[in-house]
């Protein structure tokens, strides 16, 4: 595939379609948002005047840069990601289509740019080589430079050694790689943990999300759970005690860099608001404006419960700065750990000592 041939499909399909919030990538993904270059306005968005869409605006100012990086990505997430990743495409080998080799080339570029712009913030379409560039960067830096499952060390105060691994992510997740492990006590029982999906960049780390893992909730997970909260404070507002638990974790993993957590996700809220808005008319007997105020309501909760984790860490944790919160400076929040950490939850500077021993002992951390 040629770089002509990635820039014409994102210029004259992508760009289009964005407009109108949907995107043909064989199937329908609902990404949309205003294109302007060097200020000159080229799209406004004008149809799908849904109540409560954010729509951005990718503001590009150096367009030979941006190409260049847009290129460089698409072709890179073509090398990183495996074929099953995109076996959509080979449904359109069983239908009699013209040049059914470019209409996979272009699906699949449609497809990996889509996947791309559902993981930018706000501040990412403001600023999209900076946001190119640090997505590409997240394609060859690891957390951890170990292959395979690593046994991360013994946590005294739960009770439970912790086996890390950090692997590949399907495109459609926030970033390249995610870190998954799980806690096996001393009785043999083994409980999985969320799922860490952080990116580095190489100058920092980005942390999208900590997400549940698939077993959750059983009467016999519970009793560890209790177990888990003797390692510290309290379960914050009924949140599990493994998802703070992993936070610690993540914190005392990327302790070497700036951390950045993007709480919120633009292209992913209009993405749910617009299939609410579509199933509303379809069905006709759903209020759109019950759809609203219920995904409004699930979202503010999953944001301030997740930014939740790291304040409460915060408030009982000495050398675990702050050092810009949501809305001050971007989005996000940023945190800095200093190498004196020191936390009244036990199990935190368990975690963190933990991390600094396999540092030191495998030069394998904050490749």
């Amino acid at each position: 595939m040629t770089n002509e041939q990635i820039l014409n499909i994102f210029y004259s399909k992508i760009i289009p379609e964005a407009q109108k919030g949907k995107i043909d990538c064989y199937f329908t993904l609902n990404i949309i948002f205003n294109l302007t270059i060097a200020n000159q306005e080229i799209t406004s968005q004008a149809e799908d005047k849904d109540k409560g869409i954010f729509i951005p605006t990718l503001k590009i100012t150096d367009k030979e840069k941006f190409d260049e990086l847009l290129i460089e990505y698409v072709k890179k997430a073509i090398e990183f990601y495996s074929p099953e990743n995109f076996t959509f495409l080979n449904d359109i080998d069983s239908f009699d289509i013209q040049n059914t080799q470019k209409t996979k080339q272009e699906y699949l570029v449609k497809y990996i740019i889509s996947t791309l712009f559902a993981n930018a913030s706000f501040d990412d379409f403001t600023n999209p080589i900076l946001f190119l560039k640090s997505r590409i960067a997240m394609f060859d830096n690891k957390i951890l430079n170990d292959e395979g499952e690593q046994d991360f060390g013994y946590i005294e105060s739960i009770g439970a050694r912790i086996h890390i691994i950090e692997e590949k992510s399907p495109i459609k997740a926030e970033t390249p790689y995610r870190i998954k492990g799980h806690l096996q006590f001393d009785d043999g029982y083994i409980l999985s943990l969320p799922e860490i999906y952080v990116g580095n960049t190489g100058e920092k780390y980005q942390l999208y999300g900590i997400q549940k893992s698939l077993k959750s909730g059983d009467e016999e997970e519970r009793a560890y759970l209790k177990q888990i909260r003797k390692g510290f404070i309290a379960k914050i507002n009924g949140a599990p005690e493994h998802y703070f638990l992993t936070v610690m974790l993540f914190l005392s993993l990327c302790s070497d860099k700036n951390i950045e957590v993007i709480p919120f996700l633009i292209e992913r809220w209009n993405a749910k608001k617009i299939a609410l808005h579509n199933k509303a008319k379809r069905l006709q007997n759903i209020s759109i404006e019950e759809i609203d105020k219920e995904q409004e309501h699930i979202q503010t909760n999953i944001t301030d419960i997740f930014i939740r984790y790291f304040t409460k860490l915060e408030d009982v944790t000495e050398g675990m700065e702050f050092t810009s919160i949501p809305l001050e400076l971007d989005s996000s929040l940023h945190i800095q750990i200093n190498d004196n950490l020191q936390s009244r939850s036990i199990a935190f500077n368990e975690l963190f000592n933990l991390a600094n021993e396999y540092k030191k002992r495998k030069n394998n951390l904050g490749k």
